[in-house]
């Protein structure tokens, strides 16, 4: 993991281009409900990994604590269909002393479509005890270093938020003139 001084400006919302699957559609060719969680999951860890060199894998088994999923609220706006490229944009939108809460978007390729959008709130586990423990000094350090402040978050409303990032491109995406 980068410390908070190695690196002097780090991303608040990292994205990638995905393919949807083959596998991962039904009769229709649109992306199973279902498989989006895992779209998103593997993104975040894609991200954590090429943006901020943090290995949640290689984490888990050094400290013995990792997060588990409490808690995912999905909105599914527009298809997602077999062999699309999607922008998957994510970002850590809220944290505390052992939870932290991701916001992963998914749009077209051009980032002006929101297909769909989830807020996924973790908790933070011992492995060995399947307990909840608080994240440590170093952690909570890194969390500030790319929490994602918008203040569209601050009234906790899913469905609001959801309105409000539909009208939205993708961070860091430049509009394609027409």
């Amino acid at each position: 993991m980068l410390s908070v001084l190695e690196k002097k400006e780090l991303e608040f919302s990292p994205s990638g281009l995905y393919r949807i699957r083959f596998q991962d559609c039904d009769p229709f060719g649109h992306l199973n409900n279902a498989r989006y969680m895992d779209y998103f999951m593997e993104a975040r860890d894609d991200h954590l990994r090429d943006f901020y060199d943090f290995d949640l894998f290689e984490h888990a088994s050094r400290e013995g604590k990792s997060w588990v999923v409490t808690r995912a609220q999905t909105a599914y706006l527009e298809p997602a269909k077999q062999n699309d490229l999607v922008r998957i944009v994510t970002r850590l939108t809220a944290k505390s002393d052992g939870t932290i809460r991701n916001e992963d978007l998914m749009y077209d390729t051009a980032g002006k479509k929101l297909k769909a959008m989830a807020w996924i709130d973790f908790a933070f586990i011992d492995l060995k005890r399947g307990r909840p423990v608080r994240h440590g000094e170093e952690l909570s350090l890194f969390f500030d270093s790319v929490l994602y402040r918008d203040s569209g978050l601050e009234n906790g409303n899913f469905d609001e938020r959801v309105r409000e990032m539909r009208r939205t491109m993708a961070p860091g995406v430049e509009a394609i003139p027409a």
